[in-house]
């Protein structure tokens, strides 16, 4: 007998509302709640996500403060969410993009998929690099797991040039979002 687990999905306004209760956390917060989240498969983030931008880690230096700004939260670049489009595993990569609150470009960013280990905690989550980011003087890899039912937290991650190790840069949330009927 086969099961079919049915993903869930939110309304943009009920995303929000779920968005708006995580921005009450502390960046310390995160930690616990990331530690226990699970890698989510294909099925339950396909589409589009919905998200934002939680917490900053306050000890990143205000230069990695403003790129990030510059590059995803500025009124012609504010992020709003990802799309995954490719299935993804431990042997397969997927394929998604970055969307944006912008008529003009509102998707950029391609971005890899794949199930590996967490620079965090070592334990599994869903990797997101960004292979042709702008400028490949910058490292920039996420990390994702599911903390409810369509619901995962984010950490990003950054590496300079000349770094040999990644940082972390502070916390997203993502809600997967109904599909157009």
């Amino acid at each position: 007998m086969t099961t079919i687990m049915l993903a869930r999905r939110y309304s943009l306004e009920d995303a929000q509302t779920i968005i708006a209760k995580f921005k009450k956390y502390s960046f310390d917060d995160f930690h616990k709640l990331f530690k226990e989240g699970k890698p989510p498969s294909f099925d339950e983030v396909e589409g589009d996500t919905a998200g934002s931008f939680l917490a900053l880690n306050p000890k990143a230096g205000w230069w990695r403060k403003a790129a990030l700004a510059v590059a995803f939260d500025n009124p012609l670049a504010r992020w709003k969410g990802k799309r995954f489009e490719t299935p993804f595993d431990e042997e397969k990569k997927g394929k998604g993009i970055n969307l944006f609150q912008n008529r003009l470009f509102p998707q950029r960013f391609r971005i890899d998929t794949f199930i590996e280990k967490s620079l965090f905690d070592q334990k599994p989550c869903l990797a997101v690099t960004y292979a042709y980011f702008p400028s490949s003087f910058f490292g920039l890899r996420d990390e994702l797991r599911r903390i409810d039912d369509g619901v995962l937290l984010g950490q990003g991650h950054h590496k300079l040039p000349w770094g040999k190790q990644y940082a972390l840069q502070g916390y997203f949330v993502l809600c997967a979002v109904d599909r157009p009927t």
